[in-house]
């Protein structure tokens, strides 16, 4: 989990994105490095998905790689619905994902 004040960090824009081509991976997404957790923040409409977890799931490993020690995963999701099949899988995984509906 993160705390109010690393939320606030990033929805402010106040910590620097990481690239998943940074990582070796292939794509667009940017992910967020907080001292021992990799945060990915989803601003888009549409439904966040089982796919879309497990998209999540390579960036973490690779970012544990990259930065030569486990991390622990967190997505924060603005505005999409979440798929209840990915929101369970992900606790089963021990990934926090959090809703930030406004």
């Amino acid at each position: 989990m993160l705390t109010q004040q690393q939320r606030q960090l990033i929805l402010s824009g106040a910590i620097q994105k990481v690239s998943v081509k940074d990582f070796g991976l292939r794509g667009r997404a940017e992910v967020y490095l907080l001292d021992s957790a990799c945060v990915w923040l989803i601003t888009r409409s549409s439904r966040f998905l089982g796919k879309d977890a497990e998209t999540f799931v390579t960036i973490l490993e690779a970012a544990s790689t990259h930065e030569e020690r486990p991390l622990t995963g967190c997505i924060l999701i603005e505005k999409a619905p979440v798929c209840s099949k990915a929101r369970r899988w992900l606790e089963d995984k021990d990934i926090s994902l959090e809703t930030l509906y406004s």
